[in-house]
């Protein structure tokens, strides 16, 4: 219980009349983030704290005061000057809703962020496209229909009780980004067509230019983003973790995504956020990763202690209860290691970012909450239960 007391401490420590900080040492982030706030909310509402308590309800709280006209959570709200920043944008809001519907429900401004997401669908796909770096991998090249924002739209759309919504949103997920380990890559970018046939020929009988698959070619997993003409090609942790999470993924999908993690050992310290990492060169590189995003560190590559708490809640919904607990045991040696890391290396698992991060307490937390019950718990929505 030593590992849970220090979370507890840690969300202590970020827990401000505000609301609740990313980060809560004295050099970090200190201001109530959207997607770190409510990702900390899935395991700190366990918690007997009044304190922790208050601060999730005043970030709730906060993010709704500073929701713009047009129905967008900011990304973030700084405690000392209560200004709002609505850069990296595409999942605020969605984790808002996941959050506050847990804690606080508030279905009017609930019905106005999910009519600003809808406006999001700009080619009325059913799937909602974001700006390059908009989403929690802020300094990435993540652009067009993102896997990850997509499959949080699911479990935002199933907690405001518009499940019809969710299950057409899934049904594209499934019917776009799942990639066949067979590489053809037409379904990936068909609907960038801007016509209406979808195979090699144009409707003028023009051949189409195809992209040549790369990387993972033999693989199956749900590819990371859409975009125009192009399709990323690595393994996305989250996205394809919250494709499980969502109901998203079947069970055979379940079962050969987290295969694939075993297989390319992303595990050993859970968990890593991508494979292959992207290095100079490749398309996805890009000029302003800078010494951040090198290989195998920060969002590139880089093991992220929150991404090892949805691992194990993943590992815990598909019945695979032996390997929750040992995937938990490294969790809680990791954390125990980095002092509640942000970030830490890929290959040496060394700390590199800000401690008392609020989020990897939080989903550690959560974490221990799926395994010590044997099961998602109820209320979070779309993965509540054990497998299937």
């Amino acid at each position: 219980m030593v590992d849970y007391a220090n979370a507890v401490s840690v969300l202590k420590k970020c827990a401000t009349p505000a609301g609740l900080k990313a980060s809560g040492s004295l050099v970090g982030h200190h201001q109530v983030w959207a997607r770190d706030s409510m990702i900390s909310l899935l395991g700190g509402r366990f918690v007997d704290d009044l304190q922790i308590r208050d601060a999730l309800h005043a970030s709730i709280a906060l993010l709704r005061q500073k929701q713009a006209p047009g129905g967008a959570i900011p990304n973030n709200v700084d405690c000392a000057t209560l200004r709002p920043n609505f850069h990296a944008y595409a999942d605020a809001g969605l984790w808002w809703i996941v959050g506050s519907t847990l804690l606080a429900p508030d279905p009017e401004a609930t019905a106005a962020v999910l009519s600003w997401y809808a406006c999001q669908d700009v080619d009325q796909s059913g799937l909602i496209s974001m700006q390059e770096s908009a989403d929690w991998q802020d300094l990435f090249c993540t652009r067009g229909k993102g896997l990850y924002v997509n499959c949080l739209y699911v479990l935002a759309l199933r907690a405001a009780g518009e499940e019809q919504r969710a299950k057409t949103v899934a049904e594209k997920i499934n019917r776009f980004f799942w990639y066949q380990g067979d590489g053809n890559m037409l379904r990936h970018i068909s609907h960038t067509f801007s016509t209406e046939a979808v195979e090699s020929l144009d409707s003028l009988g023009r051949k189409r230019w195809l992209p040549v698959k790369r990387d993972l070619i033999a693989e199956q997993y749900y590819l990371p983003y859409l975009g125009f003409r192009a399709a990323g090609e690595w393994f996305d942790s989250l996205g394809n973790l919250l494709a499980i999470l969502s109901g998203v993924a079947d069970l055979l999908k379940t079962a050969t995504i987290l295969d694939f993690i075993d297989r390319h050992g992303m595990a050993q310290a859970p968990l890593r956020s991508l494979t292959p990492v992207i290095q100079p060169g490749h398309p996805d590189w890009r000029d302003y990763y800078g010494t951040l995003n090198q290989p195998h560190c920060y969002h590139n590559g880089g093991v992220w202690p929150f991404i090892g708490g949805f691992y194990v809640a993943a590992l815990v919904k598909a019945g695979r209860l032996t390997d929750a607990q040992r995937a938990l045991e490294r969790l809680a040696v990791l954390n125990r290691e980095g002092q509640f890391n942000e970030w830490h290396h890929g290959e040496s698992c060394q700390p590199m970012g800000v401690t008392a991060q609020a989020w990897s307490a939080g989903m550690y937390l959560f974490a221990h909450e799926c395994v010590s019950r044997s099961e998602v718990p109820d209320g979070f929505f779309g993965i509540a239960g054990g497998p299937g």
